[in-house]
């Protein structure tokens, strides 16, 4: 079975002659206090993409597996009114595939090959060879029951020129943002969206198992 979960973990399939087997990708929480404590209330059950065919997978191209949105969301508290962020950390190794898009339609956005920042890798085949790449884009955020944008912090400030909401792996931060600032409150909300590409079959070793793993951690951040 192919999983793919954002609560303290995030799951990830892999895959055999035929189908695709199990693996994980671990995308867990902590916290960096000074400001008002946040904690993790609430955090999204594990996405399962079931068995995956070779005869679905492009033989030259990659493949995007239908995107899927995590249930609940993500939802964290803090003990007194803040400005919070989540800082995506990949611990893949940089084993991120390198060709196809990763694209959503509500909100539609693209991430292209060319943006290196928005990819987190899958693991490498025996042979050296990048096994996928994904991310998560977050969407239908809410500070304290009101609705609020999706923006990027850069070294605490918010990036107007960098729109996309979708994690980072250069250190930017997904927000949560309201009159064009960073938001202020005490519960923090969001939906998550995963896309996942595979790489072309001409890339991946037949007639054996391959199980991949990636890992990413998300930090919060006050700001």
């Amino acid at each position: 079975m192919n999983k793919l979960a954002l609560l303290t973990a995030m799951i990830l399939g892999g895959w055999g002659g035929a189908v695709f087997a199990s693996s994980q990708v671990q995308l867990s929480f902590t916290a960096e206090a000074d400001p008002p404590p946040c904690h993790i209330l609430q955090s999204p059950t594990t996405l399962d993409f079931g068995n995956i065919n070779r005869n679905q997978l492009a033989a030259k191209t990659a493949t995007q597996l239908p995107v899927k949105s995590f249930a609940g969301g993500i939802t964290v508290q803090c003990e007194s009114a803040t400005s919070i962020g989540l800082r995506a950390v990949d611990n893949s190794g940089g084993s991120t595939l390198s060709i196809g898009n990763l694209s959503w339609s509500s909100p539609s956005v693209n991430v292209t090959p060319a943006q290196t920042d928005q990819r987190f890798g899958l693991g490498m085949t025996s042979e050296g060879k990048a096994i996928g790449v994904w991310n998560v884009l977050f969407h239908s955020a809410q500070v304290d029951g009101v609705p609020a944008q999706i923006g990027i912090a850069n070294n605490g400030m918010l990036d107007l020129n960098d729109t996309a909401p979708t994690m980072r792996n250069n250190g930017k931060a997904i927000s949560w943002v309201q009159n064009s600032a960073f938001a202020l409150g005490e519960l923090f909300t969001v939906q998550a969206d995963a896309a996942v590409a595979l790489a072309p079959l001409v890339d991946l070793p037949s007639g054996t198992k391959i199980s991949f793993a990636g890992s990413a951690t998300l930090e919060i951040v006050y700001l």
